[in-house]
């Protein structure tokens, strides 16, 4: 049987209003398509259940999301959710060529060119000037790798592996 994997979309933190719109900490790019009215999100509580949710409507404002949906309809309701991850299902098939998962990076481990082991990749880090991966390493401190051509060699999600170019004193 072939586990289904989802993708945390953000958190509720409140709720917004009497009908139930959830307040959520976003933590994705593509907020107004996950959100489209009368797509399933998944509600994961602190607990480990989980709960599918028909999305109503959505807006967004800086980092908060305020997603209303058919099983929520009252402010009580949607406080109850507080502190629940928003989830949809992963699906790879709307990724591009040469687009990944955050999830999907953080599992791999990183080499340099000659194959050399460097470390781990630990998070994906966005900056306002690049996305970047953050390299843990055994008994050395983490280093970042602008997730740029100029830096990724290969990405190899199938076998959690990326090769690098490692510039002097990038390590």
């Amino acid at each position: 049987m072939l586990l289904m994997e989802y993708l945390t979309l953000g958190k509720v933190y409140d709720a917004f209003g009497l009908d139930g719109t959830l307040k959520i900490i976003s933590s994705t790019y593509f907020a107004s398509e996950r959100y489209k009215p009368g797509n399933k999100i998944f509600l994961l509580s602190p607990k480990g259940e989980k709960e599918e949710l028909t999305v109503v409507s959505f807006r967004n404002n800086k980092d908060t999301d305020f997603v209303k949906v058919e099983e929520i309809t009252t402010k009580e309701e949607a406080l109850q959710r507080k502190g629940f991850l928003i989830q949809v299902e992963k699906d790879n098939s709307l990724l591009q060529k040469n687009e990944y998962y955050f999830s999907d990076l953080e599992k791999c481990e990183v080499f340099d060119e000659n194959n050399n082991h460097l470390g781990w990749v630990k998070k994906v880090e966005e900056f306002p000037s690049t996305i970047s991966l953050r390299v843990g390493r055994k008994n050395n401190k983490d280093f970042f790798v602008p997730f740029i051509d100029q830096f990724i060699i290969k990405v190899d999600i199938e076998n959690h592996k990326i090769t690098i170019h490692v510039l002097e004193g990038m390590l």
